[in-house]
């Protein structure tokens, strides 16, 4: 019927429009405030520069779809120019969310980095089955330390799970639903509270001779809430911890060009972006846009590669790492 085609095309012509609005307001926001006040920093978060493109591919397709015939030379100029812009996203993607970082320190690599830490971040997502699928995966990469967030459905029994399939590690729970296991010792744990309703928990490692602490993170994911509150409480933690080295890991909830890292970017590295190679975005699989995931290190702790893995067990990527331990 000639009023149904009527209201598609009013639909589609809205998505469009929207999807346009979205493009031109997130890169506003990037090019000005950034993330710095909520709620602008919810439109920062759905147009991550990954996210333009999809944005751009969305206008496209609902405006050829939904453009009527009477404006037939509108349409093929808005359809250039989104696809012009799409190219440009495209570029801009690749030139900021793909790292390459090849291997150029000078150090001997049988005494540092073949004998360094391969450290494994991952965001296990409640382990929706059970923990054989993901603990067989982390096999695979045979890390010397790894770390989880969200490996827990019902935590107290999986957390027993985890335990049974990781024997020969060191293993720590936290009371927020993540872990820490290492072929090493856990010297102490403290649970820190990152207000309102993020959790940080603090590890004390020790690998053969070798000491340091891991900062095990999971900022809140509500929309309602800003992230610079724990983010700042976060950075100011690590400060107090910053003689000694230190590793951050953890699900952030917040894209690592947040203007609300800056806090910790003044003294801490992200892994990613100093030593990585590959896509830097890790959520949500299977297309992600956004890096949520991250491993950030100080002075004392040197990356020698990083990237990110893919796995189907999980809507985030898991992070992997090779890092060594210098001491203070």
């Amino acid at each position: 019927m000639r009023w149904i085609r009527g209201m598609r095309s009013v639909f589609l012509r809205f998505i469009a429009y929207l999807s346009w609005g979205l493009i031109v307001t997130g890169l506003l926001l990037r090019l000005t405030i950034r993330d710095r006040f909520h709620p602008w920093a919810l439109i920062y978060y759905l147009t991550p520069i990954p996210g333009l493109v999809i944005w751009t591919v969305i206008a496209g397709i609902a405006w050829k779809w939904g453009a009527t015939v009477d404006r037939g030379s509108a349409k093929f100029s808005l359809t250039r120019l989104n696809f012009a812009a799409m190219l440009a996203f495209v570029f801009w993607t690749y030139q900021s969310e793909f790292v390459n970082h090849p291997q150029t320190r000078n150090v001997d690599p049988q005494t540092s980095h073949e004998a360094g830490l391969r450290v494994v971040f991952w965001n296990t997502a409640h382990v929706p089955s059970r923990v054989g699928p993901p603990a067989k995966q982390l096999r695979k990469w045979n890390p010397t330390l790894f770390g989880l967030v969200e490996a827990n459905t019902y935590y107290r029994t999986v957390a027993e799970e985890w335990r049974r399939e990781f024997t020969d590690y060191a293993v720590a729970t936290t009371h927020f639903g993540g872990l820490i296991a290492v072929r090493g010792q856990v010297q102490k744990q403290i649970s820190h509270s990152l207000l309102p309703n993020s959790w940080c928990e603090q590890f004390d490692l020790r690998v053969e001779d070798q000491d340091f602490t891991v900062l095990l993170v999971d900022i809140s994911a509500q929309l309602n809430q800003s992230r610079r509150r724990p983010l700042l409480e976060l950075a100011q933690l690590a400060v107090k911890l910053s003689d000694r080295p230190l590793i951050i890991m953890g699900d952030f909830n917040t894209p690592d060009d947040s203007i609300l890292l800056e806090p910790l970017m003044a003294h801490f590295r992200l892994a990613m972006r100093e030593q990585g190679t590959g896509f830097t975005a890790t959520w949500p699989i299977p297309l992600p846009v956004l890096t949520l995931d991250q491993i950030w290190v100080n002075e004392f702790v040197d990356v020698w590669e990083c990237h990110n893995s893919w796995s189907r067990l999980s809507d985030h990527r898991p992070i992997l790492g090779r890092l060594t331990i210098s001491p203070p």
